[in-house]
């Protein structure tokens, strides 16, 4: 059960984190995910109560789109960042 508390400690981290510096580039958000996985940065704990989106929201980001919890986009309505989240996987949208 320790490594099982210590992911979701991990996670609830995460989470914490984004709400208390309320990354609005995608580059400050990345320093918060885990590495990469299929996308540009990577979020484990989209089976737990609390969502990355929810997260996002709270951090001033607005969800735009979404089909459910595992796929949805978002942006930063000051700086214009955008990303997209697909089961876990987040990739960096923001017009270049």
């Amino acid at each position: 059960m320790g490594a099982l508390n210590g992911f979701w400690a991990h996670i609830d981290d995460q989470l914490r984190r984004i709400r208390e510096e309320k990354p609005d580039t995608f580059e400050k958000l990345k320093e918060v995910l885990d590495p990469p996985s299929s996308g540009d940065a990577f979020f484990a704990g989209s089976g737990g109560d609390d969502q990355l989106g929810d997260a996002m929201s709270d951090a001033g980001w607005m969800v735009h789109w979404q089909e459910g919890d595992y796929l949805w986009v978002a942006h930063h309505p000051i700086t214009g960042a955008q990303i997209e989240y697909v089961e876990g996987d987040v990739y960096d949208r923001t017009p270049r």
